[in-house]
């Protein structure tokens, strides 16, 4: 009861309206409505990508009828398109003379941009993007030859610069641009006598002062900022075939989904103009509420038994399948942007049940470690992660990154012998 009066109260905190005969009859319909960011980021997007699309039929138009005769803001677009192509070539993307034409060599260069960066590619930059690019150039061309850029560089190259760029513009620390402060004794006070205290003479055992102080969560931030250290002291990811340590390169492929999932938000929040980071956060707290009662057993059910009672719930809401994947997309990466492991675990399972399986690696890795469940469970994992392996690739997963995921989530649970040898 008190859950359900939780979520009533933020549906009415919502900012979509639902009418209240409606939310009487149909409670589900209106704590999803209210939970999932009302379709307003759906919508959003929408329309910025039609107006996106508009506009670059129109400038490809322009570029046709400007053939012969040469403006002045032809030969300024010419020149933006220039340093583009210096861009890409810079970072590895050739896509040969930089002329100022973005012919196909150089729409198949952003292409591979936009792959590496975790973008939607379709061979056309978008402001974001572009930006991001133009800017990584410059702050490359001015500092990439200084510790630990340069190291970088030397072992994964110019694109490998370009995807440490992207991973701070996250919040991921690049190992050796902070340099922790030497440890420093501090001075240790001298024991002071305890003052004398009267003991009752029944007391059976000495009770020992407690304080309330809660134990630490864990954090998936650090964890990754750790992973990435080492994987930069190993010289770059584990490969298939060359897995030595199969916890730590599935913790690598966790930490590879995650900074996708955050960049996938962070791109799909530039075309929302009407919300706030903050506003989005308070509608997904409201989400992970909303799914939070359909996975209070996820670390000891099945992952079926999951998804099967998610996905009735998601049924019963009414919301429309796009609504529902947008919006578990958009609170995926938020969750994981601020380190706030129910909410993406929530964000994980939603996907996965409204048919996205290949999120279900999400479910497994945070399972696995614990973040967002009350105690690990890799047997669970297991059953997440085989959902995951059987469907349609998300999250950057490539074929190595699935052929890393098969040689190690074998790993996830114990396999032990049995007597008759089956």
């Amino acid at each position: 009861m008190l859950k359900r009066n939780i979520c009533a109260s933020f549906v009415i905190a919502s900012t979509v309206v639902v009418g209240a005969g409606r939310a009487q009859a149909n409670d589900a319909t209106s704590l999803i409505g209210g939970a999932i960011l009302g379709g307003i980021i759906v919508n959003e997007v929408n329309k910025n990508k039609q107006r996106q699309q508009q506009q670059q039929q129109q400038l490809l138009q322009q570029q046709r009828n400007t053939t012969v005769q040469r403006s002045s803001v032809s030969s300024s677009q010419r020149e933006a398109n220039r340093q583009v192509q210096q861009a890409l070539n810079y970072f590895g993307y050739n896509v040969g003379t930089a002329d100022g034409v973005l012919g196909s060599n150089s729409r198949s260069g952003i292409r591979r941009y936009q792959a590496d960066m975790g973008y939607s590619v379709d061979g056309y930059l978008d402001p974001h993007e572009r930006d991001f690019l133009l800017n990584s150039h410059q702050r490359a061309m001015a500092g990439g030859n200084v510790a630990p850029y340069n190291q970088i560089v030397a072992t994964q190259g110019y694109a490998g610069l370009l995807r440490t760029y992207r991973n701070e513009q996250l919040g991921i620390a690049t190992p050796g641009t902070q340099t922790a402060a030497s440890a420093v004794p501090m001075p240790v006070p001298a024991p002071t006598q305890p003052e004398p205290v009267s003991t009752r003479a029944d007391t059976a055992s000495t009770a020992l002062p407690t304080f309330g102080v809660s134990a630490a969560q864990k954090s998936m931030r650090d964890q990754c900022d750790q992973v990435n250290v080492r994987t930069a002291a190993n010289g770059g990811l584990s490969a298939p075939g060359k897995i030595t340590d199969p916890a730590f390169a599935l913790n690598e492929q966790f930490c590879l989904a995650r900074m996708q999932a955050m960049s996938d938000t962070t791109r799909i929040e530039a075309t929302i103009p009407n919300m706030s980071q903050g506003q989005i956060e308070t509608q997904c707290d409201g989400l992970a509420q909303a799914i939070a009662p359909q996975i209070v057993a996820i670390d000891s059910a099945p992952a079926a038994q999951v998804i099967d009672a998610t996905r009735a719930f998601l049924d019963a809401s009414g919301q429309p399948l796009d609504q529902l994947v947008a919006s578990g997309k958009v609170c995926l990466g938020a969750g994981y942007r601020a380190d706030n492991a129910e909410m993406a675990l929530a964000s994980a399972v939603l996907l996965s049940a409204a048919g996205q399986g290949g999120y279900a690696e999400m479910v497994s890795h945070q399972l696995r470690d614990g973040f967002g469940a009350q105690v690990a469970s890799p047997q669970v994992a297991a059953s997440w992660m085989q959902v995951a392996l059987s469907s349609s690739p998300v999250l950057g997963q490539t074929p190595e990154r699935l052929a890393v995921l098969k040689a190690t989530s074998g790993g996830i649970v114990p396999v032990f012998p049995t007597a008759s040898g089956n």
